[in-house]
């Protein structure tokens, strides 16, 4: 049996090697169609199949604050902790903020992402550091020694690796924290579309104010549940927790909460672009089969005489069979293992285009099951290939082939299927062509979006100070004005101001607004605004356009009445036809902010959306109690030349400040859309390839139909038959293919590209760009693989086309 399979494997070897061209053709459409379903694959093996690295992860669950205008929000401690309390499906309930701290102990100042945690976070993870010991509930105290938990990258590039860091004591914002463990390497807390990834784990503590709050809501919440505990159980179980919380407090009178699983929250936002690009590689591996089987046929009708001389000497139907199959089964398997080199670039490839926003694809490789994945198409691709001439082999009549001899056909059953699999190639590729052509166009219109200023002079920073040098508002008075004037007297920089959220960075700080003489019995069915704090400077650094009124100034003090500017989505939105300058709304239930001023709107939350209500307040009149600033310069020149003088001028003021993230603004706004790029990207290569596929698999089509037509064309030129005749009859029936599959793709693309509506940022699924350039571009593409066999077919021989007879 192994003797006759090796006998068999040998005799397919021979006879693909007879054929160079068409064999090297096939794998190389195999190896470029497994390679790329592979390497997306893995993607989607990493992201949503794989579990999370956590010990019964699922039974993790993900909880959110829930209202009228809010799918999934954070909680305020109060309320966290009533929930955690009477929670009786869960094993434990842990809560987390992401934030920044300045670091001192080391060589020079640093920023770093600190996190705080509940003490029972790790516990309720199961997970356990690779030294020392995790933040556990006693450190919550306020009584308690402060520690800190270091992440595995800070510990490796900052310390050294060194295992007796453990006791050390380092600073940070100005508090002294003894590091008492060390995090598994890439340990990170996915939850919701965030990721929770920190250089250091602090542990959440309170104080009497904050422990009471119940409407300051920053923290996120998972928990473990119980065993046996569905999610939809919990979720009822805690909905029946807040009610009673909601009717203890009716200042919350609106919220709710949901509990889904942790794995199936973290993946939400990046699921259907994966399967988006799994459907374009799917499309890709079937052009890529059809382009093989297309070969595999045309080659089979060419041997017709031989397997006629094999059935007329007695082979039966399996017999037949069994050199075709083997000889599919060597192209796939080759085409697989050069796949599978392809993918392995690819993933590298993947992660190096990777941004940052999609930390889930940050441990992207083949792993084990992907390999089984690449097996079974393989085995899949050789079957399906063999499909067609084993068909062919077992359907045809041995008399009509030797009848024949080597005259080759014009046309028939033996025709058929390769015209029908190039007219599938050309639809396949016509839907895949237009669903990407659509998607670039939807990126092109979301990076054009007018941001509502000038981005190119500007420069951005943050500066992290030590909270122990400046108390209270003092950060501001003894820090930031300073700071200001002293970077604003650099030679080149127009203007310098502070803000507390950097535009074009998607991260919201917002309340429910009550104007004056609204009621306020619920306020979750109060409208929510975008809250800003900025230093006045900030205003003509960007370059707000002002409406009308005046925009915030130093004049603008502490004690005085508070003011603020809206934007002008704000006054359309709640003064429709109005003037909002003088419109007040509560601070509180007996105090008041006016609205002394309008701008006009610009992309804060990025050119995604469209610009949210917003409400600008001054630095010296709100106090952010954050030690952490960010700054946006206004230069003339090269923005890249101001990093270094700024960074000194900052360090003049203060020279235990850290300052990090430099960049200007355009770096800003493309990282904004980097997620989107990515898959624009991929997806603009997954189409070029297919484009690629099938205009190869009309030329090996076409230019073997020419091979088989020889004589027949040799006596029309023999009879008279003009060059340009010869090369117009081939190409008619060339292009009559490519007409059908374009027909049938674009009725397909109709229905199939519904399903891109969320990709296309303003655009029409039916763009009439789009739609009448992809076919033009398919189709010329088309004509020059079909104008090369056309051209081979006029410049037959006559003679030589007759000696064959």
């Amino acid at each position: 049996m192994v003797l006759d399979v090796l006998r068999q494997a040998r005799i397919a070897v021979r006879s693909l090697r007879r054929a160079p061209l068409l064999s090297g053709a096939a794998v190389a459409c195999l190896a470029l169609g497994i390679g790329a379903t592979v390497a997306i694959y893995s993607a989607v093996h990493t992201v949503l199949l794989q579990p999370l690295p956590f010990p019964e992860s699922d039974r993790l669950a993900s909880i959110f604050r829930t209202t009228p205008q809010l799918r999934s929000g954070p909680f305020a401690p109060a309320n966290y902790r009533d929930i955690a309390e009477r929670a009786e499906s869960f094993e434990s309930i842990a809560a987390l903020t992401g934030g920044v701290a300045l670091l001192h102990g080391l060589e020079e100042p640093l920023r770093v992402r600190a996190n705080r945690a509940s003490g029972n976070l790790f516990q309720t993870l199961r997970v356990v550091p690779v030294h020392g010991r995790a933040i556990q509930p006693a450190d919550e105290g306020e009584d308690s020694n402060p520690v800190v938990v270091i992440g595995a990258e800070l510990w490796r590039d900052r310390f050294g690796g060194e295992a007796d860091v453990l006791g050390r004591t380092i600073s940070l914002d100005g508090e002294s924290h003894e590091i008492v463990g060390i995090l598994p390497a890439d340990f990170e807390v996915p939850h919701g579309s965030r990721v929770f990834a920190a250089d250091v784990w602090v542990p959440l503590r309170f104080t009497a104010s904050q422990s009471a709050a119940r409407r300051s809501n920053y923290l996120s919440l998972l928990g473990r549940l119980r065993e046996g505990v569905t999610p939809e159980a919990a979720d009822v179980q805690l909905k029946n927790v807040m009610d009673g919380i909601v009717e203890a407090f009716p200042e919350l009178r609106g919220e709710q909460l949901r509990i889904v699983p942790l794995k199936s929250e973290s993946v939400r936002l990046v699921r259907q672009p994966l399967m988006l690009l799994l459907g374009a590689v799917a499309f890709v591996l079937l052009i890529a089969v059809a382009n093989v089987a297309s070969l595999l046929l045309a080659r089979g009708v060419s041997r017709r005489e031989e397997f006629a001389v094999r059935a007329a000497l007695g082979a039966g139907r399996t017999q037949l069979a069994r050199p075709v199959l083997v000889e599919s089964v060597i192209l796939a398997a080759a085409g697989g293992v050069l796949g599978l080199g392809l993918a392995w670039a690819g993933v590298r490839a993947i992660r190096a285009l990777l941004p940052q926003s999609l930390p889930q694809l940050a441990d992207l490789q083949i792993a084990r099951g992907v390999l089984v994945f690449a097996l079974v198409v393989s085995a899949a691709v050789a079957l399906v290939c063999a499909l067609a001439p084993v068909w062919q082999a077992r359907n045809g009549d041995p008399q009509d082939a030797l009848r024949a001899g080597g005259r080759g056909g014009t046309g028939g059953r033996q025709h058929r299927w390769l015209r029908r699999l190039v007219v599938f190639e050309v639809a396949l590729s016509v839907i895949l062509l237009l669903g990407g052509g659509l998607v670039i166009r939807g990126f092109g219109e979301l990076v054009s979006r007018d941001p509502g200023f000038d981005p190119e002079p500007l420069i951005t920073l943050g500066v992290n100070v030590d909270p122990a040098r400046y108390t209270g508002s003092s950060v501001a008075e003894g820090f930031l004005v300073p700071a200001v004037e002293r970077v604003r007297a650099i030679p080149g920089v127009d203007d310098v101001g502070s803000l507390n959220l950097i535009p074009y960075q998607d991260w919201g700080n917002n309340f429910n607004i009550r104007y004056e003489g609204e009621p306020g019995t619920d306020p979750t069915q109060l409208p929510l605004v975008e809250r800003r704090v900025i230093s006045p400077g900030a205003f003509t650094a960007i370059g707000h356009v002002l409406r009308v009124g005046r925009l915030l100034n130093e004049r603008d003090l502490p004690g005085d009445e508070m003011v603020a500017v809206a934007n002008a989505a704000l006054a359309a939105r709640d003064f429709p036809g109005e003037d909002a300058v003088g419109k007040r709304f509560h601070t509180s239930d007996s105090t008041f902010a006016t609205i002394v001023g309008v701008v006009e709107n610009i992309r804060n939350v990025g050119p995604e959306r469209e610009p949210r209500p917003e409400l600008y307040f001054s630095h010296r009149q709100v106090s952010e109690g954050s030690t952490f600033i960010q700054l946006l310069v206004r230069v003339s020149g090269d923005p890249g030349a101001f990093a270094r003088p700024i960074t000194d001028a900052l360090r003049e003021i203060d020279a235990t400040a850290a300052v990090s993230s430099v960049a200007t603004m355009p770096e800003v706004m493309a990282r904004s859309v980097a997620r989107p790029r990515f898959y624009v990207v991929l997806l603009t290569v997954f189409a070029g390839v297919a484009m690629a596929l099938a205009a190869a698999g009309l030329y090996g089509v076409m230019d073997y139909a020419v091979a088989q037509r020889k004589r027949e064309l040799g006596i029309r030129a023999a009879l008279g038959g003009a060059p340009p005749r010869i090369v117009a009859m081939v190409l008619s029936q060339g292009l009559r293919l490519v007409g059908l599959g374009l027909a049938i793709g674009l009725l397909a693309s109709v229905v199939l590209t519904q399903y891109l509506a969320s990709f296309l940022y303003g655009v029409e699924r039916l763009d009439p760009l789009t739609w009448i350039l992809v076919p033009l571009a398919l189709g010329g593409v088309a004509l020059l693989a079909v104008a090369v066999p056309a051209r081979r077919a006029s410049s037959i021989d006559p003679v030589i086309a007759m000696r064959a007879e």
